[in-house]
């Protein structure tokens, strides 16, 4: 996905109102499609499934088991967790992120939450979910007349 450039220029109610209604509609466009959001950090993840199983990986550099919780709850996954900054530095440019992130992740069908397995490895978060028995798909025998 391309950056979405946007200018900061502050509303105000002598702007004119198409200004203010398109600056409106991006601002509604960012806060719906754009994971960065000022208080947080980005994010970024890949789900995908097989007949058993879906699959979440999420990129977390630098973090360690302790820095990160993952949960599963009512058909929604939760990756939650705060990446520090460093104390004593006097950073000239500091484009990484810090602070407390979250993300859910609405779950298509129903996962066996007792057998979730999740492993964090060279700063890739890897979740595999077994789907419930019920939503696997099941063949059925065909019987003769």
């Amino acid at each position: 996905m391309l950056p979405a450039i946007r200018s900061n220029v502050a509303m105000t109610p002598w702007t004119a109102p198409a200004n203010r209604l398109e600056g409106l509609f991006d601002r509604l466009f960012d806060d719906r499609f754009f994971a960065v959001r000022p208080e947080g950090s980005a994010l970024p993840i890949s789900v995908w499934h097989d007949d058993d199983h879906i699959y979440v990986e999420a990129d977390l550099p630098g973090l360690s088991d302790q820095d990160v919780e993952v949960t599963v709850h009512k058909g929604v996954l939760y990756i939650r967790g705060e990446r520090k900054a460093e104390d004593g530095r006097s950073y000239l440019y500091n484009g990484r992120t810090w602070g407390r992130f979250e993300r859910s992740i609405s779950l298509p069908e129903q996962v066996n939450a007792e057998a979730v397995q999740a492993e964090l490895s060279q700063g890739v978060l890897r979740v595999t979910l077994p789907k419930s028995p019920e939503t696997r798909p099941r063949k059925i025998a065909l019987r003769t007349s």
